[in-house]
């Protein structure tokens, strides 16, 4: 990241409790860069961003587990019904939809008769 000559400034109005967007109106600068100076704080301070405690409330259900639990049963046997999945689990079947779908990229599709 360029040296912005703000910077000293910026740094001294964020550690005062300024908002990252009034800073920016103040100085008359954008916004993205008083954001970048304080990420670099951050990383300075924290050393990496993987320390920092994270942000949003944590998974409960679609854990590495669970993902391997209803991996191995879809591999056993492909015509699984995943709301037979989701009441041996005792988690949502609309849950068991999602991780087959985002996770594993399949489609999940009921058979006609007659296949």
């Amino acid at each position: 990241m360029r040296d912005s000559v703000h910077r000293p400034t910026i740094k001294h109005l964020l550690k005062r409790g300024m908002r990252s967007s009034d800073v920016s109106r103040t100085l008359g600068i954008l916004d993205s860069t008083v954001r970048n100076v304080s990420v670099a704080q951050l990383f300075k301070k924290y050393g990496s961003s993987s320390e920092r405690p994270k942000a949003g409330r944590p998974r409960t259900v679609n854990t590495r587990r669970i993902r391997g639990v209803i991996k191995r049963k879809i591999n056993r046997n492909n015509g699984v019904s995943l709301n037979k999945v989701a009441e041996e689990l005792k988690i949502g079947r609309r849950t068991v939809q999602r991780i087959v779908k985002d996770d594993f990229k399949l489609n999940s599709y009921k058979l006609a008769h007659g296949q």
